[in-house]
Formats: C-alpha cells, sequence, structure tokens
C-alpha cells in the first residue's frame, strides 16, 4: 500500500510516560495552537451535540478540556502521565490518572470520546483493548473520534478494523493525505443503540 511514515517517530523510541513526563512544551502557544486547530476538526468531522458530555482521552495538561468547554461540553479526561494531570488538576479540571486499555470511568458514563494524538502510543496487539474500553464507557449510539499518526495505510485501516470488530461503525477521514508532514488521520466512530 501506499504510504508510510519516514524516520523514527517517538512512540517507537520510547514510552509515552517518559515522553510526555516534560509537560513545558505541551504549554507553548505554537503547540496549543496545533491541538486546538486539531481538535477543533475533529469535533467538526464528528459532529457531537453540543451539552453532550465528553470523555478526553489522553488529557493531558488539559488543553482540549478547555476548548472542550469552551465550545460547550461538559467535558472530564484521563491521561497516563501523573505530571501532565497535576498541571490539568491545577486548572480545575476534572481529570483521573488511566490508560486507553484500562479507562477509569462507569460504563455507558459518555456521549462522546475525543482523543487526539493518543493511541500510536498503543502497541497495534493491545488496541482491541481500547476499542473495548471506548464501548464500555460510551452510551449506546455514542460518538467517539480518535486522531492519530498511523506509520502506514495498513495499520490505519487495521486500527479502523479493530473497532469494527467492537460493533462500531467506522469512517476514516484523511486530511492532507499527500503530505507527509501535514497528514491527519481521523477515525470516526459510532457505537450501535
Amino acid at each position: 500500500m501506499g504510504w508510510k511514515v519516514k524516520g523514527k517517530r517517538p512512540e517507537q523510541e520510547t514510552n509515552a510516560e517518559a515522553f510526555y513526563g516534560q509537560t513545558e512544551h505541551y504549554e507553548k502557544p505554537g503547540m496549543e495552537r496545533i491541538q486546538k486547530k486539531i481538535l477543533m476538526r475533529a469535533l467538526e468531522l464528528a459532529k457531537i451535540p453540543l451539552k453532550s458530555r465528553v470523555l478526553d482521552a489522553g488529557c493531558g495538561t488539559g488543553f482540549g478540556m478547555l476548548v472542550l468547554h469552551q465550545v460547550g461540553y461538559d467535558a472530564e479526561g484521563f491521561d497516563l502521565s501523573k505530571e501532565m494531570l497535576a498541571v490539568a488538576k491545577r486548572k480545575g479540571f476534572r481529570v483521573k490518572h488511566g490508560d486507553l486499555r484500562q479507562i477509569p470511568f462507569p460504563d455507558q458514563r459518555f456521549d462522546a470520546v475525543v482523543s487526539i494524538s493518543a493511541l500510536q502510543w498503543v502497541p497495534l496487539n493491545e488496541r482491541p483493548q481500547v476499542a473495548k474500553e471506548f464501548a464500555r464507557v460510551l452510551k449506546p449510539k455514542g460518538k467517539a473520534v480518535v486522531q492519530l499518526y498511523p506509520e502506514s495505510e495498513e495499520e490505519m485501516y487495521g486500527t479502523g478494523q479493530t473497532f469494527k470488530a467492537q460493533g462500531f461503525r467506522v469512517a476514516i477521514q484523511i486530511d492532507s493525505a499527500d503530505n507527509p508532514r501535514k497528514r491527519k488521520v481521523f477515525l470516526l466512530m459510532e457505537k450501535p443503540s
């Protein structure tokens, strides 16, 4: 198949907790601008109704939750990095320590799940557990949007199939498909009723 990412990716060289332990580079205006643009695009694609209860899966320092609240959502979040969660808590956000493979919230709590730049840190063979957890915490007809940087088209389609196997309806949106530096992949999902 077509494209592949060139060069080493951070998730190939370290783990998410070590990489994201340095919170300061995620608090820079340039990074916030990029994250806001990606999150707003994800929300545009997912068409999540306003006032929905939204889970920010991989919430980091809470910047995405700030945007979710500003847009009109009731947002909660979780992250693997305790350092980043400490920053989010200082900002007043409702967050918990957790992992995509074991989401620290009860069944059917959320209308939607949003995850930006987090899923690529989970090994391919562990993504079925992530799909099960998304299905568990979403209400019937709940929506999920995942933005990720897959290494190849095979990884992208395989991840979509993983969520399909859990009963989700899945669509894939690729922005800037022909430009590896600007390419953004979004998985748009809906849980059955």
